[in-house]
């Protein structure tokens, strides 16, 4: 089995649990820790501020030893830590240490992140088909994830979805003692974190925007399906499901209309088409409504997650990748980092949901303001220096 597929396999498998800790997390620690909405959103935001800067160690560390090295390493802490969280009552009953844990676990996710994508990358003969395989893998995690921790919710507390991330997090970290390191032949230089890739900066930016946008998931999709669906959880479940599922039946499709449009312009039309399905939760009242938005995000999340990574990827020296992809990967975090507080600040206080959700998602329409003004440098940039950067 080739590393592409043990990658997304292992990634899969690891995001049916975390992701169910994920979403569950800020109704845990809103509903039976005591906490406000607005501390929730700040244990999000400093776990990915730290995860930021995880983000680029991953990547360097991953350059200088091995990105397998650091792709198993930092998945076998990852369990460690589940497995305590799981089986500590201190840990998992305290509205102190909780957060502590449920934030560490986010760092060490982060640190091994830009080695699972450089793995990815040096595998794959096709860049944008490898990252596109992953997202499906991702997303089958991280849609069938949320419904089966609902559902486990619902018959068996919070401590059965804890057991659930212990678990599966020990089956990705062996899956992934199947991966082969790719050797290097290119000469190792001292890399830093400033660069003059101006198309890295620009498309660094977007993302950071976007995923503002995509970090709503956590703090303010959940409160708000919550209140909706007055604590039935499989019915949140339901929601990130079909998020899933849908992705992976439809990224071929999309894969296929990116070749044919253009990376760049599938980034740019994704990332607006996945603010503006965001953006109509403001309208949603009921499980069918919230299915077609969840739809609608979809079909822009397909077009322009995927294409993200591989524009960095072919704009970076191959000895650079996985250092790009960290960088990329740490205002991906940023963006996870701020934009809970959005919601986590103003969810008690803004009474139209039309202008919350409009609130929460101006950042994704200001990211594609961005990649529209500097469309034409960028396409420049990048046929001029052809995969090779400064």
């Amino acid at each position: 089995m080739d590393n592409v597929k043990i990658v997304t396999i292992s990634s899969a498998i690891r995001g049916l649990g975390y992701s169910s800790v994920w979403i569950y997390s800020s109704i845990y620690m809103t509903k039976f820790l005591g906490l406000s909405p607005f501390f929730a959103s700040l244990v999000f935001m400093a776990g990915g501020i730290f995860s930021s800067f995880a983000q680029y160690g991953g990547g360097r560390i991953g350059d200088s030893i091995g990105h397998r090295k650091v792709f198993t390493l930092f998945l076998s802490a990852a369990f460690l830590m589940s497995l305590l969280l799981a089986m500590s009552k201190v840990v998992n009953g305290s509205p102190v240490i909780f957060p502590i844990f449920f934030g560490s676990i986010m760092i060490l996710n982060a640190f091994q992140s830009p080695s699972s994508n450089a793995l990815i990358s040096r595998s794959s003969s096709v860049q944008l088909k490898g990252f596109s395989i992953m997202r499906v893998g991702n997303n089958l995690g991280w849609g069938f994830g949320p419904a089966i921790g609902g559902f486990i919710l619902s018959y068996y507390g919070f401590h059965g979805i804890f057991y659930f991330f212990a678990l599966t997090a020990l089956l990705s970290f062996a899956i992934s003692l199947r991966v082969k390191d790719i050797p290097e032949s290119t000469e190792k230089k001292r890399l830093k974190f400033n660069t003059s890739n101006f198309a890295l900066i620009v498309i660094s930016l977007a993302a950071f925007l976007i995923f503002m946008v995509q970090a709503q998931e956590t703090i303010s999709l959940s409160l708000y399906s919550n209140g909706i669906f007055s604590g039935r959880y499989y019915e949140i479940g339901i929601i990130y499901m079909i998020n899933g599922i849908a992705v992976a039946f439809t990224q071929p499709f999309f894969y296929r209309i990116s070749r044919k449009i253009g990376e760049f312009q599938a980034l740019i039309i994704g990332g607006l088409i996945y603010t503006i399905g965001f953006a109509s939760y403001g309208l949603d009242s009921n499980l069918l409504q919230m299915i077609i938005s969840t739809a609608v995000f979809t079909m822009g999340e397909n077009l322009s997650f995927p294409n993200g990574y591989s524009i960095v990827a072919s704009i970076s020296r191959r000895e650079r990748v996985g250092t790009n992809i960290g960088i990329y990967n740490a205002f991906c975090s940023a963006g996870r980092a701020f934009g809970p507080l959005l919601g986590g600040a103003f969810l008690p206080i803004i009474s139209s949901h039309v202008l919350f959700w409009i609130y929460v998602t101006f950042p994704g329409f200001i990211a594609t303001i961005l990649l529209i003004v500097f469309y034409r440098t960028i396409k420049s940039y990048k046929e001029k220096f052809n995969s090779t950067t400064l």
